[in-house]
């Protein structure tokens, strides 16, 4: 049909190992047992959404299937995209490829009908593939039901599954697949993909608005991807993606705000950091995804101070440990700004409270250094008297 839009995550589904961003170890990996013809007969890929799962399943079904190599006897790690199985793979229909989605197809005559297939020849390719996605939604009779084979199946099957909570698969299944961890990809490598598609796409995209798309999704490529094809619906026109088209998009911050909230945060100026971070909430940056930029901000903030050996770390960690406490709130509350400002407030005045080693004092103790110890200390806090301390 003509016309047809394809959304930018389907557009460019990688096609080969290579096109893979962010999961080069585990490439290498299958690259290798292909090129060797050692293929395990059951793999399993985990991670969270979005960073390609079944995609790599589909990729390894065509390195599995391809018979346009030199060799059409042996699998091949670069699929050649133009012989009848890549082509009937891309088409979504391979007679010797079966992909099911355990969301939907949970039960045990699901399974036995995957068990009494696996005892048929392939067809068209060189291998019987069964694609299960979300494995872990699958019953207990349904896995119970699949163990046997799964354990020794025929030579000419191959099983792979993908899921996004591999703690419900149950050991049995997990010890009878080679698992594979996929990772959230990199935010400078996911941004670095969103510019090259939007450059593909025809738009000219700014790396801030990029960075800003790639922090917001998480690491996930189809997150990203989405967020990008929704986001050159709406600069269609001008042709180009700036960082304010983004916020106003998707309802992100800045990176310069999020650090100049901090900075008045760290330095104990609580008026300019509730102000900056009201005026970013009125530009459209949704609360909690504020509040999350900070805690990612913060966070890369400790780790550099611990790179740096810093042994100054200890307000960084007191505000790290407020803003953990304050997650639950911000998402049971009813109106989370007001508990974002409020955090705002509480961690700017804890910023501001002197350091311990700052109040140490390094010459030998005595009573009256000990008791003017806790006067300073006291002070902070309005209404205290020394006095009442036994």
């Amino acid at each position: 049909m003509s016309g047809h839009y394809v959304v930018l995550s389907r557009k460019y589904r990688p096609k080969n190992l290579d096109d893979l961003i962010g999961q080069e170890v585990m490439a290498q990996f299958i690259r290798t047992c292909l090129n060797e013809n050692k293929v395990p007969h059951a793999f399993l890929f985990h991670g969270i959404r979005g960073i390609g799962k079944t995609t790599t399943a589909r990729i390894l079904a065509r390195c599995l299937s391809c018979v346009g190599n030199n060799d059409p006897s042996r699998p091949t790690s670069s699929p050649c995209g133009t012989c009848k199985s890549c082509i009937a793979i891309d088409n979504d229909n391979h007679m010797d490829v079966m992909e099911f989605d355990a969301a939907s197809r949970t039960g045990v005559d699901d399974i036995r009908e995957i068990v009494e297939s696996t005892q048929y020849v392939p067809v068209l390719g060189k291998s019987k593939i069964f694609i299960i996605d979300e494995v872990h939604m699958l019953s207990k009779s349904a896995f119970n039901a699949l163990l046997k084979t799964l354990e020794e199946p025929p030579p000419h099957v191959k099983f792979i599954f993908a899921t996004t909570e591999l703690s419900k698969v149950p050991e049995t299944v997990l010890s009878r697949c080679m698992t594979f961890q996929l990772n959230p990809i990199p935010t400078a490598k996911l941004a670095e993909h969103v510019l090259d598609i939007a450059n593909k796409e025809g738009f000219t995209m700014e790396a801030e608005a990029a960075e800003i798309v790639a922090t917001e999704s998480g690491g996930s490529v189809r997150d990203a991807l989405s967020m990008l094809d929704q986001i050159i619906m709406l600069s269609y026109k001008e042709g180009s993606i700036t960082s304010d088209t983004v916020i106003k998009t998707i309802g992100g911050a800045r990176q310069c705000d999020v650090d100049a909230i901090l900075d008045f945060v760290i330095t104990g100026n609580p008026s300019d950091a509730t102000q900056l971070t009201e005026h970013v909430i009125a530009s459209g940056c949704a609360p909690f995804t504020l509040f999350s930029s900070l805690q990612s901000t913060l966070y890369k903030r400790i780790t550099e101070h611990v790179r740096k050996r810093d042994k100054k770390l200890s307000n960084l960690l007191y505000l790290w440990q407020i803003l953990l406490k304050q997650t639950e709130n911000m998402k049971s509350a009813e109106h989370p700004e007001h508990v974002l400002i409020a955090a705002i407030v509480i961690l700017a005045h804890t910023a501001s409270f002197p350091k311990i080693e700052d109040l140490m004092i390094k010459d030998q103790p005595t009573a009256d250094n000990s008791y003017n110890l806790v006067q300073k200390i006291l002070a902070r806090f309005p209404g205290s008297d020394v006095s009442e301390i036994g």
